[in-house]
């Protein structure tokens, strides 16, 4: 009786132990490590900032070790972009010693050693001045067969019937074309030109004799910019500037320096930049001679006009990406480094003549950046489009250039938050801030970021470990984004043409139909339900996969899955992407358009094929007037499609709560009292965790209650101070099955926090 008391005994007490153990498993499951807790508490220097640091004057050894000891010990900075200047007219000074001269390379050098004894990083900057390129003005001096070319238009207007003769203006001859003004007949006349003339027997008819010539092209900055879209020029640039670093510090490469980066590559002040060899790498990717067909790039030429642009702008896009984006990104790979850098205007409306395709640009790129510059939220709708990019080539990081040209006397600590943390809301996580400056008493680019700024120099310490901390747990995983929002770029290349006097300015010239920034606008800073950009071109890789009703971008990480497809105003489609639409439709997919229907396809001869579809989705005629109300359409496997032909927040929110479910729901949705900042989040899943991060970059108090999928035990991370603890008063509901977690927000004005719970 003794023995079975105690052998009882003995198994109740095991069983309790083996309890113990399980709960404390999943207790240690749940709770974070002790590294995790450090990390944020102390972020590692990786994830702080890395500024630009403008070298306005001459460079000595106590200077260079003086302001890097100051950047890390005072600032917090974990590293430095050695950004070298041209002097400027006006007396501004530039970089002595000389750009990559042996004395500026004994000055860099200067700037690796401290960057080893402080333990500090450098980012290798790869020019003097912006844009990248220049090669410090040895591309001009050496190289002046290979600087930026532009494409001109010559023309006369002569009636019919008579005979034409004129010499061919200067430059690359690449097309000769006459267009009848009335008719639109086109004739192209390379055929009529011999040694340098022109003859042309005119037929009857007012006709416009264009001559389409390649010129060598001015600049805007101190030296010329070598021919972006010429792969043998980028390659003499690379080895007269990178080589250069190359053979002095490659020691260095992929320890004190891992990344390099590039400015402004792409078409600012030079909308009409054009290459040696376009005509035939259009003919390769669109199977046609373009030489017929030059005049669309200036006028209205037929039924064909939009496809034709189309061509043209998506064959410079290609050349561009392929040509210096390509080239360093090699580069920077076959020595252990990692590249970033960005295009002008990467935030605008229509990257036509600023960068081509912002998508394809950052093909080859491993840290895809957005130029945050100008002024406080100048381009915010834009930025979700490098991110964007990003999230489809499956990269980890997203860096930003920020602060450059905001107004000195409205810049304060707060700004410093303000737009870092609307940022990462759209999926930035690396923070290049522009800047310090090496004379910080001759600041031409405001503001002065840096220990030298009186203003900035006391927050700047926390203001980095915030930057750390925030990117170290943004960096990596998949982001949770489950509407697809389409990028009309066939609409943004159809409508785009050279020197209309309506253009207001590079960037900016789209058409009265398009309205995808608003689009993005309305959700993430009204509706507050995330998105991503799809590429219409890339829609069309099996990396996007129809199933189940719902569309699967599968990358090994950032994989991410859509249960709606947005498509924005535009007249101009592909009929290809609109047919994986159809299918997508046709499967029980969500389809929801905002404005305007396309009824031209991008493809030529496509325009029928473009409205039966578009008809047989919506069951509306895109060429009919703009519907006053919003119309419905459905099928037999629960496939619905939404047109809202004016859309506003109130109208896209009502549909998408009704037909999307969303992820994270605010209850009250806040409505903020000004436009000076905005209430954002951001979702990602990383290392079994997700992670929540709510930024208010307003002057507003957020209180809101916000309702997350899932029965989530959270912990509030708090970016500011570093602090970890488990949130309380959480409840737990479930609809249909699934389970929800609500819980209290409550944010201070322009704070931000992250709430962190471990996947079951």
């Amino acid at each position: 009786m003794y023995y079975n008391k105690a052998r009882h005994i003995n198994l109740t007490i095991l069983s309790i132990i083996i309890i113990i153990l399980h709960n404390s498993c999943v207790s240690e499951k749940k709770e974070f490590s002790k590294n995790l807790i450090e990390d944020f508490k102390n972020p590692p220097e990786a994830y702080k900032p890395m500024p630009f640091w403008h070298i306005n004057g001459e460079l000595t050894t106590q200077g260079i070790r003086k302001q890097m000891k100051d950047a890390k010990e005072l600032a917090g900075f974990s590293g430095i972009s050695v950004l070298p200047l041209a002097p400027k007219n006006n007396g501004k000074p530039g970089t002595t010693p000389k750009f990559l001269s042996p004395q500026y390379l004994d000055r860099f050098q200067d700037v690796l050693d401290t960057a080893e004894e402080l333990d500090m990083k450098v980012v290798l900057y790869d020019d003097n001045d912006f844009p990248s390129g220049m090669a410090g003005g040895k591309i001009g001096e050496l190289f002046p067969q290979h600087t930026m070319k532009r494409l001109d238009k010559v023309e006369k207007i002569v009636k019919g019937p008579s005979s034409f003769k004129d010499n061919i203006p200067e430059g690359k001859l690449l097309s000769a074309v006459a267009m009848n003004q009335e008719t639109l007949q086109r004739f192209e006349l390379s055929d009529y030109v011999e040694n340098g003339t022109l003859k042309w027997q005119v037929p009857k008819g007012t006709w416009r004799i264009m001559f389409f010539v390649m010129v060598k092209d001015s600049y805007h900055k101190a030296f010329p910019v070598v021919d972006y879209m010429d792969t043998t020029a980028v390659r003499e640039m690379i080895r007269i500037t990178y080589d250069v670093y190359k053979e002095n510090f490659e020691s260095y490469f992929g320890n004190t320096i891992k990344m390099t980066f590039f400015d402004d590559v792409g078409f600012w002040k030079h909308p009409r930049t054009w290459t040696g060899l376009f005509n035939k790498k259009f003919k390769e990717l669109n199977g046609f001679d373009p030489k017929p067909w030059y005049p669309a790039l200036w006028y209205d030429i037929g039924s064909d006009t939009e496809a034709v642009r189309h061509a043209f702008f998506n064959t410079r896009a290609e050349l561009l990406a392929e040509g210096f984006p390509k080239l360093v990104g090699e580069w920077t790979r076959t020595n252990g480094l990692k590249d970033t850098g960005h295009p002008p205007g990467n935030y605008d409306p229509t990257p036509i003549d600023m960068n081509g395709d912002i998508f394809k640009f950052f093909r080859h790129t491993a840290i895809p950046l957005t130029d945050a510059i100008i002024e406080y939220q100048f381009g915010q709708n834009g930025h979700k489009l490098i991110s964007s990019a990003a999230d489809y080539y499956d990269k980890p990081v997203v860096s930003t250039e920020i602060y450059g040209a905001y107004k000195e006397q409205s810049f304060d600590s707060l700004m410093l938050y303000r737009s870092a943390m609307d940022l990462f809301s759209r999926g930035v996580n690396f923070v290049v801030p522009h800047g310090m400056w090496y004379n910080p008493n001759e600041v031409y680019i405001p503001p002065l970021v840096s220990p030298y700024s009186k203003k900035l120099a006391p927050a700047l310490p926390a203001y980095s470990n915030y930057i750390g901390r925030s990117c170290m747990l943004l960096q990596g995983g998949k982001r949770v984004a489950n509407i697809g929002v389409l990028y009309p770029f066939e609409e943004l290349s159809g409508w785009y043409r050279f020197e209309d006097p309506k253009n207001p300015r590079q960037g900016f010239f789209v058409s009265p139909e398009t309205n995808y920034q608003e689009i993005g606008g309305f959700l993430t800073n009204d509706i507050r339900h995330d998105f991503t950009f799809i590429h219409p071109e890339y829609f069309l890789d099996d990396k996007y996969e129809i199933k189940q009703g719902s569309i699967l971008l599968n990358n090994r990480e950032n994989n991410q899955k859509y249960d709606a497809i947005i498509i924005t105003g535009c007249k101009v489609i592909s009929l290809k992407t609109l047919q994986k639409i159809k299918k997508y439709y046709d499967q029980g997919g969500v389809v929801i358009s905002t404005g305007q229907l396309p009824y031209k396809s991008s493809e030529m001869g496509q325009d029928e094929k473009v409205k039966e579809l578009i008809f047989e989705i919506f069951n509306v005629n895109p060429e009919d007037p703009l519907l006053s109300k919003i119309k419905f359409n459905s099928n037999t496997v629960e496939g619905e499609a939404i047109h809202i032909p004016n859309p506003d927040g109130d109208n896209l929110s009502k549909t998408i709560k009704r037909h999307v479910d969303s992820d994270v729901e605010f209850s009250p949705n806040p409505i903020l009292s000004t436009n000076m900042g905005k209430f954002n989040y951001i979702h990602k899943i990383k290392d079994s965790k997700d992670i929540y991060f709510f930024s208010n970059s307003s002057d507003d108090i957020i209180e809101t209650e916000v309702t997350l999928k899932g029965k989530l035990d959270l912990h509030q991370a708090n970016p500011h101070n570093g602090n970890i603890q488990r949130i309380k008063n959480i409840s737990y509901f479930k609809i249909n099955n699934q389970e929800y977690t609500k819980c209290k927000l409550i944010l201070k004005p322009v704070s931000s926090i992250f709430w962190i719970a471990y996947q079951n």
